[in-house]
């Protein structure tokens, strides 16, 4: 009768924890980053169709009389292209991301029901939600799910090293509206428990359907550097203004604060945080920064507003890129 009570504590502790934990631990599914966000688990089938509308263009001077939309051959009232409304639609499918764990019943013998339950939730809620954010930054940068091994994959606009720059192994940093992409989601966290009497044990599995598509490519930039913590060719500010300006110049909307969000790793956070506190920062990449700003941007893993983006730290954006 232990093993059963064991059981089911377990599961009721789990299962109330672990879409909190997985709403903690992932990153991409926020308003911050992405606002089209959709839930379809009501419906069948593990795609949706998202409507997109087609980019417009400036408006042409006319003279009094003249026709605004000229439709027929030849006509020279209004110089093309005319701003017509032509909606189109996106495919976003959804994938299966999962994880296991197996708990003995010697386990809550000897380190105790408390100790079991944090290290089972804690296991299973990242691990889909580290799997999410993998997915979702894959797509980010090449609108595929499949992993990167070369800056060539790269489908977006690039502001930092360039393919062929032959310095090793990169990583991506990316800079982007959250118009440029969506995300849903057909299944939310759950947990499966079954208990092994054979065993004597307790599998425990949980479960997300979810995915993402590019919306805007045009909306994100990619910002590739050296791989690892205090290598040459790390990042700069002047990379990150430099995409900053690429999605101003192409109208790509801002948050409610007026800043695009920047997803950078750790080495690229390390690089961009002395340059903030004025350690080794190259002339012309932003000038005079305030320490109370400089200080700020080691806090919590936001690494402060400048330059009109924020910037939050990541460990799941594409690693081990080729760039030779």
């Amino acid at each position: 009768m232990a093993t059963s009570t064991n059981v089911a504590n377990l599961y009721e502790a789990v299962v109330a924890d672990l879409i909190p934990f997985y709403d903690n631990f992932v990153l991409l599914p926020n308003q911050q980053l992405i606002v089209n966000s959709y839930n379809i688990s009501g419906g069948l089938g593990n795609t949706m169709n998202i409507p997109t509308t087609n980019s417009w263009t400036t408006g042409s001077t006319v003279n009094p009389h003249a026709r605004i939309i000229d439709t027929t051959n030849g006509g020279s009232d209004q110089a093309t292209p005319v701003n017509d409304f032509a909606p189109q639609s996106i495919t976003l499918s959804t994938t299966k991301k999962a994880s296991g764990t197996l708990v003995a019943n010697e386990d809550f013998e000897d380190a105790g029901f408390n100790t079991v339950q944090n290290a089972v939730v804690t296991r299973l809620s990242r691990a889909i939600a580290q799997s999410t954010d993998i997915e979702g930054f894959r797509v980010i940068a090449s609108d595929g799910v499949d992993a990167l091994t070369d800056l060539a994959n790269v489908t977006v606009g690039m502001d930092g090293l360039a393919a062929g720059a032959n310095v090793g192994n990169c990583e991506l940093s990316f800079v982007m509206s959250p118009e440029a992409m969506s995300y849903a989601v057909k299944r939310s966290p759950e947990v499966k428990v079954f208990e092994n009497i054979n065993r004597d044990n307790i599998e425990l599995v949980s479960t997300v359907r979810n995915g993402f598509k590019q919306v805007r490519p045009t909306f994100i930039r990619a910002i590739a550097t050296k791989e690892g913590i205090g290598q040459a060719n790390a990042a700069s500010l002047d990379y990150f203004s430099t995409s900053v300006a690429n999605l101003r110049s192409a109208n790509a909307p801002t948050d409610g604060f007026g800043f695009y969000a920047a997803v950078v790793t750790p080495g690229a956070e390390l690089a961009l945080a002395k340059e903030l506190n004025g350690v080794g920062a190259s002339s012309g990449a932003i000038g005079s920064v305030a320490q109370d700003l400089a200080n700020d941007a080691l806090l919590k893993g936001l690494i402060g507003q400048a330059i009109g983006c924020t910037f939050v730290r990541s460990n799941n954006t594409p690693t081990g890129l080729a760039s030779a």
